[in-house]
């Protein structure tokens, strides 16, 4: 029997645009830019040779189904191997899963590192990330989330693809800003990348949003060019539009993390008290977490 453990970021992603036309998967991706967080998954990996191979997975506890990323990953390893292997994932987050925080791709991710320990390293980490990019890019749950949690820190994804085939620039933040975020609940991302009309609308609000933060790469203009996207896409639900308009009260300009019913602002620490506090009221648990200064890795 072997066991490894990874970690891996989760994200932010504030603005993106889509690129899905391309007959290469680990071309296939988004543009755009975000925060990799202090938070994010843990994945534990064990494996055991078996008569026959059974994969189960849970996230939090809760068993995922074969049809999750999770077991998408996991075959390709076995696939990769051809023996019956006994195969248990546990993934751990402190982020609600399925609210805009990539804690698919983070899983993803995390789990290729672990399961390329355990089977021998029939990768190099870079073909890892890459197997987990192509997994979520199959799967319908996410675009961009791979590289950026590869890559860590706040960064602009200026070229669609995986790890080693994108290109992801990372921006210096002050260490000494905070995120906080908070969550209604999920909007699907299936559903999302899965509709012509929503991923035209994506493309069309995108357009001039890296050169506008590539201006001024700030997580000021972050901010602004993020809320800019965010109002044009059109997304933003009553409730989720009113605690932005209360959080920007305090002089912390907010947006929708993309994609949940979700919002995010990046503050200064001795903002964040009146900012949880406002978040609180409406019921909601705020999240506060850092900027992860480096991508997922084998812990």
């Amino acid at each position: 029997m072997k066991t490894a453990t990874a970690f891996s970021p989760c994200n932010i992603t504030g603005f993106f645009r889509i690129y899905d036309h391309i007959g290469d998967l680990l071309r296939v991706g988004s543009t755009g830019a975000g925060v990799a967080l202090s938070l994010g998954v843990r994945t534990r990996v064990t494996v055991k040779k078996a008569r026959k191979t059974h994969v189960l997975a849970t996230f939090n506890g809760q068993t995922l189904p074969w049809t999750s990323v999770s077991s998408h990953v996991a075959m390709k390893y076995l696939d990769l191997d051809r023996n019956p292997w006994l195969v248990n994932i546990a993934h751990q987050t402190q982020l609600p899963v399925g609210c805009g925080y990539g804690t698919s791709g983070a899983g993803a991710l995390s789990l290729s590192l672990a399961l390329n320990e355990t089977m021998g390293s029939p990768l190099g980490t870079l073909e890892a990330a890459q197997l987990a990019h192509v997994s979520e890019i199959m799967c319908g749950t996410g675009l961009g989330t791979v590289s950026s949690v590869f890559c860590g820190g706040f960064n602009l994804r200026t070229l669609a693809g995986a790890p080693g085939i994108g290109q992801v620039k990372r921006i210096e933040m002050p260490r000494s800003l905070r995120i906080l975020t908070a969550s209604f609940g999920p909007i699907s991302t299936r559903r999302v990348l899965g509709s012509r009309l929503l991923r035209g609308r994506i493309n069309q609000c995108a357009k001039n949003s890296i050169r506008r933060f590539s201006e001024t790469p700030t997580n000021a203009s972050f901010m602004r060019v993020s809320r800019l996207f965010s109002d044009c896409l059109g997304l933003v639900s009553n409730r989720l539009s009113r605690l932005i308009d209360r959080l920007d009260t305090f002089g912390a300009r907010s947006s929708m993390v993309m994609l949940g019913e979700s919002v995010f602002t990046i503050a200064d620490e001795d903002q964040i008290s009146a900012l949880s506090a406002s978040v609180k009221r409406e019921g909601l648990t705020p999240r506060v977490t850092a900027v992860a200064q480096s991508g997922a890795r084998l812990i």
